[in-house]
């Protein structure tokens, strides 16, 4: 459904409406449909295809397509219905000369089509009489086929510079045929906009102009200056080189995605966008849309291909583009599936490509006069790399590892290695710096004051070191005698004191709801706040998990959240009470980083400190990651569950170790060429903490360094 009919009040006010919107990466026929809603008039979603005819049978362009209409979408009724229907009125039929989900380029023979045969391809509608205007959503298309409005009798043209040049953002334009400006109404005035006005009585003459009437306020001169420059360098590559350039290096890039095969000899790649008919569309655009799957025919989601492509240095887009209707046609998802999904907690820009077993967006590798022919090559050799399921292939296709693990299901018997408790962590504040301990009180929430306490920004955000780096610095320490908690910063020259009973620093309760889960949380006052506000670099508030409500990880669906651990008290963790990391698996993935670098394949080596994974408990003895094979383990006396593997993000690539928090691709890069499991990049196993087979107050369990760790397998 590209396409919308919308009735004569839209028109009214359409060039008001088109010129904020022209600047906006958004699906310009669906906003102006819902405009044009809010104001009483009509809007029909249509489909339009090639109609089945004979063989050798002659036809004209008109007689060879059939308009589908789907049901008239009305909020209100208009003020003449009969003006509407008796021909009097006036309609607007918008659709985009390219659309920017699939790179279908829609013919312009369009506009001719609807301009001269309304009532034959609208027989039936009660709006098939009327004068009938157009408007071709040219935003993307003219960055490398600019319609030809001398061939097409447009009435409005909307383009965007941000398309055009890259630059910049906040700048388009609406370009109106002379007849159709007389019908642009506004119901309002604002700077500049008009001759003369008087303030006590209703008088107002506007200025004559069409692009005086309607430019409100001080234009935003600095951006228009930037726009010669950007023609400048259109006009010396020419907008010929330009087409045939991007869609050379796009026509590449489909042949070489269709070509790639799995093991099994399945395709890897579903193409959008391909359309036999010549009545209705021209040569595909610079847009290669499409998504990945595996060898069993289930997908690959966007998000992991979007999250690998950036660690390897490719950034692309993900997602329904704004384009709810192109979406849903291409990846066939009806109104029933659409709902599902939303009630399955699916919203814009989350994480939720697969929903229900199908996917709810696309992946989109868009190509301009910048674009080079190692861009595609680049992006050709990473998607081979990570999700071509192949034997036997170059090293350069697919290098050695770079494939998914696959954990065991049965462990041979064999002689296990002894393991103990190397170290133990507490991360009193979430995202904060830890302290590390010999010995330290376990509770029904993990290890006690672990994540109990945490930074929340004024507009509610919960602060992480993803966001802010500076949180790194803040160091911790718990005294349990003196029953205080020591924060420091380099940014602050007072070391702060947090009593661990309730004081009079405490502000108050309230209640916080994060990752899906519910808190009960107690506020500090102004002096605590002013602290960290400092540290951070910005306006902060303190909180802490009070302890008197079991936190809840339903999402609104009823269904499972974030968290893994749904069975115990949680404190302000992401998934589950302890993080559990190896000595060995560590020492694994640094000599593979080491490799990588003597291989060419990755910048200078950084020995990756454990502490870098912000573990809570970290092991040594045995193979390198065998913990995955653990589905419980006792450590000393205490027992255990394993809740699977820890699915790693962007985080582990933060180095807080120099004066300013550094960013870089690894390890997470080398970690997803062989730790990747359905999209998950593991490292590291989560536990809950199960003392129904303990004797005892909790205030009497403790964890030693030391402890022996006695693993159970499945």
């Amino acid at each position: 459904m590209d396409f919308s009919f919308i009735g004569e009040e839209a028109v009214k006010e359409v060039k008001r409406f088109v010129t904020q919107v022209a600047k906006e990466k958004v699906c310009l026929p669906l906003i102006i449909s819902r405009f044009a809603l809010s104001k009483g008039a009509a809007a029909i979603a249509v489909d339009i295809e090639e109609s089945a005819h004979d063989a050798g049978e002659f036809r004209s362009p008109a007689s060879s397509i059939r308009v589908i209409q789907h049901p008239i979408q009305r909020r209100n009724v208009p003020r003449s219905l009969e003006e509407e229907t008796t021909g009097s009125g006036y309609n607007l039929f918008a659709f985009p000369s390219e659309c920017n989900f699939s790179g279908s380029r829609f013919s312009l023979n369009l506009v001719n089509m609807i301009k001269d045969n309304t009532e034959r391809l609208l027989d039936g509608s009660p709006y098939c009489k009327g004068c009938w205007m157009v408007l071709i959503d040219a935003a993307k298309g003219c960055a490398t086929e600019p319609p030809d409005l001398s061939k097409y009798q447009a009435d409005f043209v909307i383009i965007s510079f941000y398309k055009l040049f890259g630059y910049p953002s906040g700048l388009g334009a609406l370009i109106v045929r002379t007849e159709a400006a007389k019908l642009l109404k506004k119901n309002y005035f604002s700077g500049g906009t008009v001759a003369a006005s008087v303030a006590d009585i209703d008088f107002v003459k506007r200025r004559e102009g069409v692009e005086e009437f309607f430019e409100d306020g001080t234009v935003s001169f600095l951006s228009i200056a930037s726009v010669h420059h950007g023609f400048k360098i259109l006009n010396t590559l020419t907008m010929p080189a330009v087409s045939r350039h991007t869609a050379s290096l796009a026509t590449y890039l489909r042949d070489v995605l269709l070509s790639l095969r799995h093991e099994n000899g399945d395709p890897v790649c579903i193409l959008y966008g391909n359309h036999k008919t010549k009545v209705l569309y021209d040569e595909l655009g610079p847009i290669v849309s499409f998504n990945l799957k595996r060898p069993d025919g289930s997908w690959f989601g966007y998000r992991e291909v979007e999250k690998l492509a950036s660690l390897s240095g490719i950034q692309l887009r993900t997602g329904c583009f704004c384009n709810p209707g192109a979406c849903a046609k291409y990846l066939g998802l009806s109104h029933s599936d659409l709902l599902s999904n939303i009630e399955a907690g699916h919203i814009c820009w989350d994480d939720h490509d697969i929903v229900h077993g199908k996917p709810t967006g696309a992946v989109r590798i868009s190509f301009g006069y910048m674009s080079t022919f190692e861009d595609a090559r680049k992006c050709l050799d990473f998607l081979a790399n990570y999700f071509v399921s192949v034997q036997n292939q170059p090293a350069r296709i697919l290098p050695s590892g770079a494939r998914s693990i696959h954990l065991p299901t049965k462990v041979p018997e064999r002689a296990a290695a002894r393991c103990y408790l190397q170290s133990i962590t507490i991360y009193p504040i979430k995202s904060c710096a830890g302290f590390q301990v010999d010995s330290w009180p376990l509770c029904s929430s993990g290890l006690l004051y672990d994540r109990e306490w945490l930074l929340k920004s004024l507009s509610g955000e919960v602060l992480t070191q993803k966001r802010v780096p500076e949180m790194s610095s803040i160091s911790t320490s718990i005294d349990l005698n003196l029953g205080i908690l020591f924060v420091e910063s380099p940014r602050c020259k007072m070391k702060l004191q947090i009593r661990l009973k309730t004081d009079s620093s405490m502000a108050g309760g309230d209640e916080l709801g994060i990752y899906s889960q519910r808190y009960e949380v107690q506020v500090y006052d102004n002096e605590v706040n002013i602290w960290f506000s400092n540290a951070v670099g910005r306006p902060c508030t303190l909180l802490r998990c009070s302890g008197s409500k079991d936190s809840v990880c339903l999402n609104n669906g009823k269904k499972v959240g974030k968290c893994r651990d749904v069975e115990t008290k949680l404190n302000f963790v992401n998934e589950a009470q302890f993080l559990l990391i190896s000595m060995e698996s560590v020492s694994d993935l640094n000599n593979r980083l080491c490799s990588n670098v003597q291989k060419g394949l990755r910048g200078p080596p950084i020995p990756l400190n454990p502490m870098r994974f912000r573990p809570n408990l970290i092991i040594s003895g045995g193979e390198p990651y065998r913990e995955d094979e653990w589905s419980s383990l006792k450590i000393g006396n205490k027992h255990f569950l394993s809740l699977g593997g820890c699915n790693r993000c962007e985080m582990i690539n933060l180095n807080p170790e120099g004066e300013e928090v550094q960013r870089a691709r690894e390890p997470l890069a080398t970690l997803a060429s062989y730790r990747r499991v359905k999209g998950k990049i593991l490292f590291g196993i989560l536990l809950r903490y199960d003392n129904s087979n303990e004797a005892g107050q909790e205030t009497d369990s403790w964890l030693e360094a030391g402890d022996e760790v006695h693993p159970q397998t499945e």
